[in-house]
C-alpha cells in the first residue's frame, strides 16, 4: 500500500515538474516573440521618423555597449524634455504675467476720483418727529420721546467700528422688528448741494448709498451702486466722469449750504472703505485738493487666463457671488457674512447681501464677538486687474462767512466748498501676459527639437507605426483564436461516438449486399 502510494507521488511530481517546464517554454516563446516585435516596430518607428538614436538602440548588429549607449542618450533626452515641460507648465499656470512701465503719457485719458461725502449731522429733524409719532405713536410732551430720539441718533450715527450705543437698546422690546435701514432712509438729510465740473455737459452721478461709515452721499462713484439693494449688472451703472490729460483741466467742485462732513476720496470703481484720503469739511471752509494717479491698465489677453493665474478679477467679471466686481466690494461682503455666520444677521451697513437685517439685540451680540476686528484679519480678496490709486498731493484750506440781511436783521449764513482735480501722470503701470498658451506650446516644440530631435509630424507619425501595428498584432491573434476554435470543434465532432440510432440509419453498401433477397408475396 505504502509503495503504491510512493508510486503515486512520483507520477505527481513528475507531472507536475513536466507541466511547469512546459509553461516555462511558452512564457520564454511568448518573451522572445513580444520582444522581437517590440525591436521591430522601433526600428519600423524610428525609419518613419528618421530619430538615429531609436533605431541604433534597436540594431542588433551593433555591439551591446554601444546600444547601451544609445539607449542612455535616448532616455536621458526624454527626460530633459520631460523636466523642461515640467518647469514651463508650472511658469504658465503660476506666472504668466508681467507688469510694465508704461510711459507713453501724451494721449491716456484720466479718470476724476470719485467722493463720498457723510454729514455730520444725519437727522433732518421734521422727519424724524414724523416717524416717532407714526411709528411709536409718541409726542414731543411724552417722556419717551427723547429715549426714541437717541435711539434714533444712535441708529444713524452707528459704523461697522462703532455701534456700541446702538447695542444699549437691545433690552427694549419695541426696536425689536424695527427696520433700521428703512429708518435711516426715511429721517436721513437729502443731498442739497450744487456739483459742478469742467465739462458742463456732463452730470456727475450723485446717488446715497449705505457704507460701514453710516448713510452717506457718492458722488461721481458708479461703483457705489452695488451698495444699494437694487440689482445692477456692469452695463447698468453709470460712467464716472473722465478728461484728456494734458488738454482739459480734470476737476469736480461741490458747494455745500448749511453742511458739515467728512469726505473720502476714493476711486471710482471702489467703495468707500480706507481712511487713506479723508477730509473733515466745516462750515465756512473752501478746501482745494489736488490728486495724484497712479492707474494699472490691463490687456484683453488677460481674459483668456483663469483668475488663479492672473491673480486679479475684472470689475464686470462675477465672483464670489458678486456681479460687479471691486476688493473693497468682496472685502465688506466677507465682513458681513461672518456676522451672519455670527449671530444670524447681517448689520444695516450691507444691503446688498441676503440675510435677516440686525436688531439692537443683534449689534448687542455682535459686540460681544468683537466684530469686525479680527474678521478685517481673516478676510482676503483678490486685486482687480484694473486699479487707480489716488494720493493727496496738495490741498490748499481757507475759512470765510457770507452776511446776509432778512427782515428780523443781519444774520450769518455760513457756507462751505470742496475742489479736487488731478495732476497728469507721466507713468503708469500695464499688466500683461508674458507666457501666454501659444508660448507653452512653442516651449514644447523647442525641448522637443533640441533633446529628441523630432516634431509634431514627426511624433504624429510615431503614434501611427506604433497604433496600426497594435491593431495588426490584435487582429492576428483574433484570427488565430478563431482558427483555432473551429479546428478544436472538428476534433471533438471527429472523436465523438455515434448513437445506435444513427448507425442503423447509416449502413454501408458492403452491408447492404448481404441482405436476403426479398421475396414478394402475391
Amino acid at each position: 500500500m505504502r509503495s503504491r502510494l510512493q508510486l503515486q507521488l512520483k507520477r505527481c511530481d513528475a507531472w507536475t515538474r513536466n507541466w511547469l517546464l512546459a509553461i516555462g517554454r511558452l512564457l520564454h516563446l511568448i518573451i522572445c516573440a513580444v520582444s522581437c516585435r517590440l525591436r521591430d516596430v522601433a526600428a519600423q518607428a524610428g525609419a518613419e521618423t528618421s530619430l538615429l538614436a531609436i533605431r541604433l538602440t534597436v540594431n542588433r548588429r551593433l555591439h551591446m555597449a554601444e546600444r547601451l549607449l544609445w539607449l542612455f542618450v535616448l532616455v536621458g533626452s526624454v527626460f530633459a524634455v520631460y523636466m523642461l515641460s515640467e518647469l514651463q507648465i508650472a511658469r504658465y499656470i503660476n506666472s504668466p504675467t508681467v507688469i510694465s512701465v508704461d510711459r507713453d503719457y501724451r494721449g491716456w485719458n484720466g479718470t476724476l476720483p470719485a467722493v463720498t461725502l457723510c454729514y455730520y449731522d444725519h437727522i433732518d429733524s421734521f422727519k424724524a418727529n414724523e416717524l416717532i409719532q407714526d411709528v411709536w405713536n409718541v409726542s414731543i410732551i411724552d417722556e419717551d420721546y427723547f429715549y426714541i430720539m437717541d435711539f434714533l441718533y444712535a441708529v444713524v450715527n452707528a459704523t461697522a467700528t462703532n455701534y456700541a450705543e446702538l447695542a444699549k437698546f437691545a433690552s427694549d422690546e419695541r426696536f425689536d422688528q424695527v427696520d433700521l435701514y428703512q429708518i435711516i432712509h426715511t429721517i436721513n438729510r437729502p443731498f442739497e448741494q450744487v456739483i459742478s465740473s469742467f465739462d458742463a455737459d456732463f452730470q456727475v452721478n450723485v446717488e446715497m448709498v449705505m457704507t460701514e461709515r453710516g448713510s452717506c452721499y457718492a458722488i461721481n462713484a458708479p461703483m457705489s451702486t452695488m451698495l444699494s439693494k437694487k440689482d445692477a449688472d456692469y452695463e447698468q451703472i453709470p460712467q464716472p466722469l473722465t478728461c484728456q490729460f494734458g488738454k482739459q483741466q480734470c476737476f469736480i467742485r461741490m458747494d455745500l449750504y448749511e453742511s458739515t462732513g467728512v469726505l473720502d476720496v476714493h476711486s471710482p470703481y471702489e467703495v468707500s472703505a480706507s481712511e487713506a484720503n479723508i477730509i473733515a469739511l466745516h462750515k465756512s471752509d473752501e478746501i482745494t485738493a489736488s490728486f495724484k494717479v497712479l492707474e494699472t491698465v490691463a490687456s484683453n489677453n488677460l481674459r483668456e487666463l483663469s483668475v488663479e493665474q492672473r491673480k486679479c478679477v475684472f470689475n464686470d467679471e462675477e465672483t464670489s457671488n458678486l456681479k460687479v466686481y471691486s476688493k473693497s466690494l468682496c472685502l465688506a461682503r466677507c465682513r458681513a457674512i461672518m456676522a451672519l455666520e455670527m449671530c444670524n444677521c447681517v448689520p444695516f451697513f450691507y444691503p446688498f447681501v441676503e440675510g435677516a437685517s440686525c436688531n439692537p439685540g443683534g449689534f448687542e451680540c455682535l459686540l460681544d464677538f468683537k466684530w469686525p476686528i479680527w474678521a478685517l484679519h481673516i478676510c482676503k480678496c483678490p486685486s482687480t486687474c484694473t486699479e487707480i490709486e489716488y494720493t493727496m498731493q496738495t490741498v490748499k484750506k481757507s475759512s470765510w462767512g457770507i452776511k446776509g440781511n432778512d427782515e428780523s436783521g443781519v444774520i450769518d449764513m455760513a457756507t462751505s466748498s470742496f475742489r479736487w482735480d488731478l495732476i497728469p501722470p507721466k507713468v503708469r503701470f500695464r499688466r500683461d501676459v508674458v507666457f501666454s498658451f501659444e508660448d507653452l506650446i512653442v516651449s514644447f516644440g523647442g525641448a522637443l527639437a533640441l533633446f529628441v530631435g523630432v516634431s509634431v509630424m514627426g511624433l504624429v507619425q510615431m503614434g501611427y507605426v506604433i497604433i496600426f501595428n497594435i491593431l495588426l498584432d490584435i487582429i492576428k491573434l483574433l484570427r488565430f483564436i478563431h482558427a483555432f476554435y473551429l479546428r478544436a470543434g472538428c476534433r471533438r465532432r471527429a472523436t465523438k461516438p455515434l448513437s445506435p440510432d444513427h448507425s442503423k440509419k447509416n449502413i454501408s453498401r458492403a452491408e447492404t449486399a448481404e441482405l436476403p433477397l426479398f421475396e414478394y408475396v402475391n
